[in-house]
């Protein structure tokens, strides 16, 4: 995928939503994700899965997004959390589990990250 992807205006314009992005994926791509993220103005968190879970559960914590390549960790969340979801390889069966899905299949473009995660807050209520 060509790094100079001309940027859509959905991903011009900053964040839908003031809520933290949990992230639980591998430290490197974790890493990528909170710089491209931070620079489109999301708050974010690096976490585990223990941390997550614990961050989920917390009925006064402000979570906008779940992004993560391991979503069966957080099943019990998934009428509560939009997940994106990134995977080179998609289980169906996870994707249907949650309320509000996206899939963005590794590799991946920064503006695809951007823009599908523009698409699932936009989507919940």
């Amino acid at each position: 995928m060509p790094l100079s992807t001309p940027i859509s205006e959905a991903t011009r314009c900053g964040p839908m939503s003031t809520g933290t992005v949990i992230i639980v994926e591998d430290p490197l791509v974790s890493k990528l994700l909170r710089t491209v993220l931070q620079r489109h103005g999301y708050p974010v968190k690096l976490a585990s899965p223990q941390e997550a879970a614990w961050l989920l559960a917390d009925s006064g914590a402000n979570i906008g997004a779940l992004l993560t390549n391991t979503p069966g960790m957080f099943l019990e969340f998934s009428q509560r959390v939009p997940l994106l979801y990134l995977t080179s390889s998609p289980d169906v069966l996870f994707e249907a589990a949650f309320h509000s899905c996206r899939v963005v299949r590794k590799p991946f473009a920064p503006e695809e990250l951007i823009l599908a995660l523009h698409e699932l807050i936009a989507i919940v209520p």
